[in-house]
């Protein structure tokens, strides 16, 4: 039997929100106060949704708010979100000032699939961390891996430069498995851009001597 489908306020946004990652939001629109000021209000979730040229996408991720970080004399407000849970929208509904969702929750499959697939993806993050922050990648130990809080892919994901378009297809694939293969063909190819920026960073330093 499926989890029943939920009515939920929708934030939709230029970014993409994986389970377990945390958001902060800037909320300064009179329409989001209120959204935030009522789910606040009712311990409820909302629904993070990726926009892109007034096209909403269809799978988005539920997120609490965790922490009111600032609050201002206007009503404008800091805060901190965690993303929960991957969601389908059946339905949008416009009858409050924000945007209204019936959602379906997605079930993820937590197997993680092939040993082999996972230990290139361990060195694959490790490359990527390393050449996108410059300094030592994270430990990411066998705790951290079967950590139920969000799968494995998710963290690595959340901790490297992917465009929207990679977390998207992430957030839509729904066994882990499967998303560990993708995110080793999609560090595949951020490992290849990454190099090129650092040998062209490395050339630039390389040819800056005498300038003022």
């Amino acid at each position: 039997m499926g989890n029943p489908s939920l009515r939920i306020p929708i934030f939709p946004l230029n970014v993409v929100l994986l389970p377990g990652q945390t958001l902060p939001l800037h909320i300064f629109e009179p329409r989001y106060k209120l959204m935030v000021g009522t789910v606040m209000k009712n311990g409820a979730p909302f629904g993070v949704v990726r926009v892109r040229e007034d096209a909403i996408f269809r799978v988005g991720c539920t997120a609490n708010v965790v922490e009111i970080v600032n609050t201002y004399e206007d009503g404008r407000m800091d805060i901190a979100t965690m993303g929960r849970t991957a969601f389908r929208i059946l339905d949008i509904h416009n009858d409050m000032p924000y945007l209204e969702a019936t959602i379906d929750p997605l079930a993820d499959n937590l197997e993680p699939g092939p040993a082999q697939v996972t230990a290139d993806l361990r060195s694959l993050f490790e490359d990527c961390y390393r050449l996108a922050h410059r300094t030592t990648p994270p430990d990411i130990s066998a705790s951290i891996e079967n950590d139920s809080e969000a799968p494995f892919t998710y963290q690595l994901a959340a901790k490297l430069p992917l465009d929207l378009d990679a977390l998207q297809a992430l957030l839509e694939i729904r066994d882990e498995s499967g998303r560990r293969r993708r995110l080793v063909e999609q560090l595949t190819e951020l490992r290849t851009q990454l190099v090129r920026i650092a040998q062209m960073r490395d050339k630039t330093a390389g040819n800056g001597h005498g300038l003022n």
